[in-house]
């Protein structure tokens, strides 16, 4: 496996001195900065062991994407513009999170929502394609979002928008919070991606006390994977929980 931070990128030198492999940014955070920014970013990145290799948060949340609100031209015109900044900074997958942006708006028709969110999944994917990106679906909390919650659901979707440059993400909190069962991992497989922090606090996973770690890495290892593992938690303190969590994922890998 390999392992990186979801983090921005002015934590970079520190994931270098940790030992991790890449670094896992915000798509919003990085289209905020200045265009001199991300120049300075990619001049970094160009040098630097640890590259910008995945991103999160790919749409902002005022954007609608499902429903009457949703406006396909404004979110072409908005992925083209996303995917070329994360090009210049060297990405290769974007996840697609982005909760608040896929709920099925309040009395709209549940099926047809799938029906779109299958749509713009499958433009995204397109679009991403052009710029040598690969897009995972991530499953998100019922908390988050009303539409594709459990990796079932995920994988349902992903078969819905049958695109070679769309696959499937786990993320360990969600499957905790949600009561997924964590032996559908191996089951379903194809996965792209993998996102972990605690499943009680979405904190560094430092522990295996309360948790279900171990028996998520096995079952994605015997699903196949063999890929990135993205911590996305939280931390008052980086450099000492980004140290102690690598350590602890590397024992929990070698264990299974």
């Amino acid at each position: 496996m390999r392992y990186g931070i979801c983090t921005g990128l002015q934590n970079l030198e520190i994931l270098e001195r940790l030992g991790y492999d890449y670094l896992e940014a915000s798509v919003t955070a990085v289209m905020g900065l200045e265009k001199e920014q991300r120049n300075e970013y990619a001049k970094k990145l160009k040098y630097s062991k640890v590259k910008c290799e995945t991103f999160n948060i790919l749409f902002p949340k005022t954007m609608e994407l499902l429903g009457p609100g949703a406006n396909e031209e404004e979110i072409r015109a908005y992925l083209h513009e996303a995917f070329s900044v994360m090009a210049e900074l060297g990405g290769k997958v974007v996840v697609f999170g982005s909760g608040k942006c896929r709920r099925c708006p309040e009395g709209y028709d549940y099926r047809k929502a799938l029906q779109e969110l299958a749509h713009v999944c499958a433009l995204t994917g397109e679009i991403a394609q052009e710029y040598g990106i690969h897009v995972v679906i991530e499953p998100l909390s019922r908390n988050e979002t009303n539409l594709i919650c459990t990796m079932a659901e995920g994988a349902m979707l992903q078969t819905a928008v049958h695109h070679k440059n769309v696959s499937l993400l786990a993320d360990y909190y969600h499957v905790m919070v949600n009561h997924d069962s964590i032996l559908d991992a191996e089951i379903i497989g194809g996965f792209g991606h993998i996102h972990i922090a605690s499943g009680k606090e979405r904190k560094f996973p430092l522990s295996i006390e309360g948790e279900k770690y171990r028996e998520f890495i096995k079952a994605i290892k015997a699903s196949g994977y063999d890929g990135r593992i993205s911590i996305e938690g939280k931390t008052e303190d980086l450099e000492k929980d980004g140290a102690a969590a690598l350590a602890f994922l590397r024992q929990l890998e070698a264990e299974e």
